[in-house]
């Protein structure tokens, strides 16, 4: 058998869950104490052009957690993950990718709010004659929006620092977890069976050999982007209830430190069209409009009038439009076009019976050592919550993987 100490430790997948569960274990003392090799492999990376099944670019995105009041294990992986971005802001700043703001949930047709939203700082009941009367329930409180790739970009950052630019990550499309012991894989990891894999690959679960997850689906998501950097709150509005998960229909605006602003949205389920649609997106242009109208700045409501006496008093600037004929008009969605950056398509990496974050079957892939097993860590399936959800769940991931390791004297 060969000696641990050169078995690598294999994480399939780089996005948000796949990194953050990277930095956990270089910072356990699994890796630290027994100078563990530490491998990354991946379809696709941060920095690469967008695509819709890598959804960590294309997120929103911001922390506002869909948990049920009773989903005990939901709540603790987003308070805990709130807990330590927070931090990360309070400590660094915006340069992490990190803008702490206040957050508007707006409710149509029932008059609850999920219990969780009460433990963030400044939580408010906002009293019916604050609120727009079509609205009927609504609270803020003090949340924050991450821009993704400045967030994944500082990940890669912290992981080089600490593996002293060992962890080495591998552009890779891995067809089966028993293809880690394929003569290609071996040239980039070395010749040793791999101690333990966490598989943090998202929708690739679907059809990754050994895994082939059927309860994984895809989530459509259609958005957005603009800018409008004098937006500095978030606001959502929720029509039917959440129900533990993304339910309903949700329409959000979610600002970032850097100006720019996610506008949407659909949940499209076992939707694969990988293109933005013309009709969603006057939809969602309509829709934030209604939530708020401050999108449009008033430069693109009227323009200037010769006649001073003819001008608009400033609150209704929000509210009405100049023609060429100077015929008052409503704002139209249209208004939002000059802002536009630009639409994306992302796929969330839903699943039936919620995340699954267990550990798996050990795969034995030396045939003639049946002893020399690796240990398999499931950390996927995390649906829309993977940025507001994604430390709690790698701190749950690597503790998985420390206890299978000590419990089975792998080291």
């Amino acid at each position: 058998m060969s000696s641990n100490t050169e078995r690598p430790i294999i994480i399939l997948g780089a996005g948000i869950i796949g990194l953050t569960t990277a930095i956990r274990l270089l910072e356990s003392s699994l890796y630290q104490d027994k100078n563990i090799p530490v491998h990354i492999i991946a379809d696709h990376l941060p920095n690469d052009p967008l695509d819709p099944k890598y959804a960590s670019t294309i997120a929103g995105a911001h922390h506002l957690s869909f948990a049920d009041d009773d989903d005990e294990r939901q709540r603790r992986w987003d308070k805990r993950t709130f807990q330590i971005m927070y931090k990360e802001w309070k400590d660094e700043g915006e340069s992490t990718g990190l803008m702490v703001m206040k957050q508007t949930e707006m409710f149509v047709g029932h008059t609850k709010h999920l219990k969780i939203y009460e433990e963030h700082p400044d939580f408010k009941v906002i009293n019916h004659t604050e609120r727009p009367d079509n609205i009927d329930h609504s609270v803020s409180f003090t949340s924050l929006t991450i821009t993704p790739i400045t967030y994944l970009n500082r990940l890669l950052k912290r992981i080089s620092e600490l593996s002293g630019g060992k962890l080495i990550i591998h552009r890779y499309h891995l067809p089966s977890l028993t293809y880690l012991s394929h003569p290609s894989i071996q040239a980039m990891i070395g010749p040793h069976i791999p101690l333990a894999v966490i598989v943090c690959v998202g929708i690739g679960a679907l059809n990754l050999g050994d895994v082939e997850d059927k309860n994984v689906f895809s989530t459509r998501g259609q958005v957005v982007k603009i800018k409008a950097p004098w937006i500095r709150s978030g606001y959502t509005r929720q029509i039917g209830t959440l129900d533990g998960g993304e339910n309903g229909e949700r329409t959000y605006i979610i600002p970032r430190s850097n100006g720019e602003i996610i506008l949407g949205g659909t949940r499209e389920l076992n939707d694969w069209f990988p293109y933005p649609r013309q009709s969603t997106i006057k939809d969602i242009l309509k829709r934030t409009i209604e939530i708020c109208p401050d999108l449009i700045p008033n430069h693109l409501i009227a323009p200037a009038l010769s006649n001073p006496q003819d001008q608009l008093p400033l609150e209704d600037l929000n509210k009405t439009k100049i023609g060429h004929t100077g015929i008052t008009k409503s704002i139209s969605p249209e208004s939002l076009e000059p802002l536009i950056i630009e639409h994306l398509v992302g796929f969330r990496p839903s699943r039936k019976i919620g995340t699954r974050l267990e550990r798996g079957k050990d795969l034995i892939l030396d045939q003639n050592d049946q002893n020399e097993k690796t240990i398999v860590i499931h950390n996927y399936g995390h649906g829309g919550a993977g940025w507001q959800s994604c430390w709690g769940t790698a701190e749950d991931a690597i503790s998985l993987m420390n206890e299978a390791v000590v419990g089975r004297s792998y080291i």
